[in-house]
């Protein structure tokens, strides 16, 4: 923890948040936890694209951090197991007190998403289709 950040928090950064955006709709929506949120209302909220917002909303869901409710758009709120309610909060906390520190660890996380992505403009050869 020589970085200020515990080893659980950098797992937690490591495992579930790739982006500041992403960080930042999850703490947005765990500031509100009682609130039913669309990827409109994120967008507006975080000046991001409702596209991304969307995005970002179904993968917090998927990964159980969100309840959804199917309405005229999806409506998530904020309602995770209590482990990683705690782990968030934490996060959260950790962000509110070194912000630069929390920034860096997701910067450092492996660039494996990104790698998946530029694989997918990689050019075939004739011989492998």
């Amino acid at each position: 923890m020589a970085d200020g950040l515990s080893d659980e928090i950098k797992a937690f950064i490591a495992n579930y948040i790739s982006s500041v955006e992403q960080l930042e709709v999850l703490l947005l929506l765990q500031r509100s936890a009682g609130r039913e949120w669309s990827a409109i209302d994120v967008s507006r909220e975080l000046y991001i694209s409702p596209e991304s917002a969307a995005n970002r909303l179904a993968d917090f869901h998927a990964r159980g951090f969100l309840t959804m409710r199917e309405a005229s758009a999806p409506l998530y709120r904020y309602q995770p197991p209590v482990s990683l309610d705690r782990l968030a909060r934490d996060l959260a906390t950790e962000y509110e007190l070194r912000r630069v520190r929390v920034i860096n660890q997701i910067f450092s996380n492996p660039l494996d998403h990104i790698r998946t992505f530029a694989d997918a403009f990689k050019f075939k050869r004739d011989d492998e289709e």
